[in-house]
């Protein structure tokens, strides 16, 4: 018997299969049938020589075997739909009936069997679908009741036969049946996720993939009963505020924004502001994640009032939370689409400051690429001149040509020079040190910097050298002498001939 050790089988192509087999080692098994069931060939990268068939090959042919639920030699009848058909169809009910009682002797088995003859959207359909997907996850459990990473894929097999149940409630549009089933899924695998290692990622992708199965529901709603959306909304609702989400904020986000969008009358705004109001006040402490959930919930209670408010109600929403980057960000888009170039600058500069403070460059900058461009629309030469030294000094060589061309050529070597000599005060240059030498020629400038650093004569030696030709030539024999004596493996000695071989082109 294969005892449990046939970790997954594949069928790659009709009557070729691959299977994951664990030994001392986790070992391959290929196999091929032929229309009888018959072996064709088998292979195991197990390193025994076996005449025949080494014990991990024997395993898997017993479990081919006994899925199939037929001698070995009836398997290759069995694997195509088409001729199982065939098969059932010419037997008694009861001898299909003596059939499923055998198979039923595996607990997953019998839970499909179950699952499959209950009343749809009857009172045990979910309970079914719950024993289903556990009876999976008890099979590839160890004693310790925990899924490694290499059983992970099968533990999750009953939540992807249950959610082919809710794919076809929803094609039979049946909105709310399928959403419970869904809502089933998520509750079932949040919780598998805290006794199994999903470092494949297989239960997140069934998460993320019933969340936007939920999602392209709801996207149904014009045409559902008005009584369908309302027990959807609560549904979600509920499902959303449920403690095992707890570290998994974007799953718990995402509930909360399809319920937002089936809050249709203002008792079920009401409702929603008041759980998202206990979701963010439920928050860790940590600042960022709060903030972070603070923020998305809302930009889903501004949707709310854009579609449900007077505009003096969704400005003053607005401006309330400006102290969120999405909220600002819209605010300086609104003002530039009205060419309101002052305004843009004062909520710029506003958002520079209060984010400076907090330490996120990142929006600092976004903030100053949006001034600049006010600047610049607006004519402000100076103030954008200023802004586009500042963002080259800091090293995007981007804005370099922009700020180029705002200076007559007569006006521009100075300029350029000073900021030359500003990037030279570090012992390191930013890489926009050498773009601006490139850029103007300055090739002394580049021949000395790259003394400095030999190794970049790499890099650098196309501009030197039809200049440079001698100084480039004792560059690169510093450089391979360099990395010679440093040279330990075969890699580091190929990586000196590469250079050789770049001299050689030099």
């Amino acid at each position: 018997m294969s005892n449990g050790c046939v970790l997954s089988i594949e069928e790659m192509e009709d009557l070729v299969y691959r299977a994951e087999v664990e030994g001392s080692e986790i070992y391959e098994v290929y196999v091929e049938l032929d229309e009888e069931g018959n072996v064709i060939s088998s292979d195991c990268d197990c390193p025994f020589d076996y005449e025949n068939f080494c014990k991990h090959q024997a395993a898997v042919l017993l479990e081919l075997r006994d899925r199939a639920g037929m001698p070995t030699a009836a398997l290759a009848e069995g694997t195509t739909s088409k001729n199982l058909r065939q098969l059932l169809e010419a037997e008694s009910k009861e001898s299909l009936i003596d059939l499923l009682l055998s198979l039923a002797d595996s607990g997953s088995v019998r839970q499909r069997i179950k699952l499959h003859v209950s009343k749809a959207g009857g009172a045990d359909e979910l309970e079914e679908c719950r024993k289903l997907i556990r009876s999976y996850i008890d099979t590839y459990s160890d004693h310790h009741g925990f899924v490694d990473w290499r059983s992970a894929d099968q533990a999750v097999e009953g939540a992807k036969i249950v959610a082919g149940k809710a794919e076809e409630a929803a094609e039979q549009e049946e909105w709310v049946r399928a959403v419970r089933i869904y809502l089933c899924i998520l509750e079932e695998m949040v919780e598998f996720l805290q006794e199994a290692d999903d470092s494949g990622g297989t239960t997140g992708c069934l998460i993320e993939e019933s969340l936007q199965c939920i999602d392209e529901i709801v996207e149904q709603r014009n045409r559902m009963p008005q009584a369908d959306k309302a027990t959807l909304f609560g549904l979600l609702l509920d499902e959303s505020e449920r403690p095992g989400y707890d570290g998994w904020s974007d799953w718990q986000l995402a509930l909360l924004d399809s319920a937002a969008r089936l809050a249709e009358t203002a008792e079920m705004r009401r409702t929603w502001e008041e759980a998202a109001s206990r979701m963010v006040s439920e928050q860790a402490d940590d600042f960022r994640g709060r903030n972070y959930f603070a923020e998305r919930i809302a930009v889903m209670q501004y949707r709310l009032i854009q579609d449900n408010e007077p505009k003096k109600h969704v400005d003053d929403f607005l401006n309330r939370h400006l102290h969120f980057s999405n909220f600002r960000e819209m605010a300086i888009q609104d003002a530039f689409q009205k060419s309101d170039y002052n305004e843009v600058i004062r909520l710029a500069e506003e958002g520079e400051a209060q984010d400076q403070a907090k330490g996120l460059p990142g929006l600092v900058y976004r903030w100053s690429k949006h001034r600049y461009e006010a600047y610049q629309r607006s004519g402000q030469l100076e103030l954008q001149r200023q802004l586009g030294v500042r963002f080259v000094l800091d090293g995007e060589f981007s804005y370099y040509k922009q700020l180029k061309d705002t200076y007559p050529p007569e006006e521009w070597k100075p300029v350029y020079r000073s900021m030359l000599e500003e990037l030279e005060k570090d012992r390191w240059p930013k890489e926009v040190y050498t773009d601006i030498l490139v850029e103007e020629q300055e090739f002394s400038r580049l021949l000395d910097h790259v003394k400095a650093q030999p190794s970049r004569i790499e890099q650098f030696y196309p501009h030197l050298n039809p200049h440079f030709p001698d100084e480039v030539k004792k560059l690169f024999h510093i450089h391979i002498e360099g990395q010679a004596a440093q040279s330990t493996t075969r890699k580091h000695y190929a990586d000196v001939c590469r250079i050789i071989l770049m001299l050689g082109r030099a």
